[in-house]
């Protein structure tokens, strides 16, 4: 998911090559599209949207999916102090930053695909770490990655028990992105620190970790 820019579209031009990708985006597939690949198929969906799935459903029917990469995120409103939170723009942030994976493995589950599925990464932020806040503010957008981080290790629970699946919350670090201009680390490189965590005989089941495989508090 968030494939048409940042992290995931760094993330498809680094493995396209070599693996089938279904990338899904939001508005813009430009991006994508100057990707020339027989392996890359890219579907719209607004993640906000829990009626807006069925080409997702219809790309887990069709295909076995080994890995999940669940990049999509947005920081949300402008308005995010506790006197002026915008609460509709909350909900909506909330679907997309933390309950998206949640309704892509009820498919997978549904059309009893779960069998296939190596490995989730869920791309976090350490403005979801609890422990280390200690600035405040950005209610929306630290709420929603702390809810991503709870359902990732939920997860690590039930998917390692039923299926082996492990499942991996990563902060990227300050990634230049859309939601952020003045990121110094380019995704293309990011996306080679993922597919490094991905491919590490260390199980990083049930963890936060950054780029470097250090562990963040929750």
């Amino acid at each position: 998911t968030g494939a048409s820019s940042g992290i995931g579209l760094g993330l498809c031009k680094r493995l396209v090559k070599d693996n089938k990708i279904i990338a899904v985006f939001n508005n813009n597939a430009t991006n994508l599209k100057e990707i020339k690949s027989s392996n890359l198929t890219y579907l719209k969906c607004d993640l906000s949207n829990i009626n807006d799935y069925q080409e997702i459903e219809n790309q887990v029917i069709e295909n076995n999916i080994e890995l999940v990469f669940n990049c999509a995120g947005q920081f949300g409103s402008s308005n995010q102090s506790i006197h002026n939170i915008d609460f509709n723009n909350f909900v909506n942030i909330l679907k997309v930053n933390s309950l998206s994976i949640l309704k892509i493995l009820q498919f997978i589950n549904k059309h009893n695909k779960m069998k296939y599925i190596k490995k989730i990464i869920n791309i976090s932020s350490d403005g979801g770490s609890i422990e280390m806040n200690n600035q405040g503010n950005a209610y929306i957008y630290r709420t929603s990655k702390s809810a991503l981080n709870s359902i990732s290790k939920n997860l690590s629970i039930d998917l390692k028990k039923n299926f082996g699946i492990s499942v991996i919350s990563i902060d990227p670090g300050n990634v230049k992105t859309n939601m952020n201009n003045k990121g110094y680390i380019e995704p293309e490189k990011c996306s080679e620190y993922l597919v490094d965590i991905v491919s590490d005989n260390k199980d990083y089941n049930g963890e936060f970790i950054n780029l470097l495989k250090k562990k963040i508090p929750w």
